[in-house]
């Protein structure tokens, strides 16, 4: 297992990229889904764990949240 540091200092490349968005998505998708189910506990740790897929994608140049001023739950298209 590589360590955390050279993971997220590593330039990612356009495919890791898309799969770092894709899988943002469906923590996105899925905190919504725990959020509807009145899951609490379950919706925060979605939570915690978007918002560090977000901190990885904002260091890879990738940013979803600053520019809307939201959580980026639009720009990753999650249920409305």
């Amino acid at each position: 297992m590589r360590d955390a540091t050279e993971a997220t200092m590593t330039p990612k490349s356009d495919e890791e990229l898309k799969e770092l968005v894709s899988l943002a998505r469906l923590v996105a998708y899925a905190r919504e889904n725990a959020k509807d189910l009145n899951a609490e506990f379950s919706a925060y740790c979605l939570d915690l764990a978007l918002g560090a897929l977000m901190h990885d994608l904002d260091r890879s140049g990738v940013s979803l949240s600053h520019e809307s001023g939201q959580d980026g739950g639009d720009l990753l298209g999650t249920r409305h």
